[in-house]
């Protein structure tokens, strides 16, 4: 029994990482649905194998799937503008002003060199917000997966972006001017 069950399943297993790229290209090799994403994967509740075997074992009807996709698509939206909220307020009240503090201090000072890095990390992060405010606007006429998309697409795309340019800021910006705690000082407390 143990070895048909192995053999069943051998398809499926993988001794690598499954985070890593390796095991995306197994995957596809395996004939694997590869969805990477929870507006890639939640379809897949509604998809006629899992009715059929939600129903069969009376688990779930196909209605209450219907319910729970619906509810896990406004979840996952919902959590994904909160993020992009905060991380649009975050970097826009907190970390462009402690920028804009460093610049003015190198300017002031007269050190092109650093005055320069800064203001082209300052650029890069207000072309962030910009794009990530944007984002931050729901299309019109919009809802469902269309809109977990969007979130995933645009919302979470932003937000990495903004977060990329603000880990190059704090690597930049004077420890005295910088007011959130960083990674170095999180890891070894002073």
């Amino acid at each position: 029994m143990v070895k048909d069950s192995y053999e069943a399943n051998k398809p499926i297993l993988f001794a690598g990482d499954n985070y890593d790229e390796a095991w995306h290209e197994e995957a596809e090799k395996r004939g694997l649905k590869n969805l990477r994403t929870t507006p890639d994967a939640l379809p897949e509740v509604l998809s006629e194998q899992t009715k059929q075997a939600f129903g069969r074992y009376g688990v779930l009807s196909e209605r209450e799937l219907e319910s729970r996709y619906e509810v896990w698509l406004e979840q996952y939206v919902i959590r994904a503008n909160i993020e992009a909220e905060t991380t649009y307020a975050i970097a826009k009240t907190v970390i462009l002003p402690a920028a804009l503090r460093y610049l003015a201090q190198s300017d002031d000072a007269g050190v092109s060199a650093v005055e320069g890095e800064v203001r082209d990390l300052v650029d890069e992060l207000l072309d962030a917000l910009g794009k990530l405010e944007k984002a931050n606007v729901y299309p019109e006429g919009v809802e469902g997966l269309e809109l977990a998309e969007h979130a995933r697409d645009k919302q979470i795309a932003g937000m990495a972006t903004v977060r990329e340019v603000a880990d190059k800021l704090e690597k930049t910006v004077a420890d005295d001017l910088w007011p959130l705690p960083k990674y170095e000082e999180m890891l070894f407390i002073k």
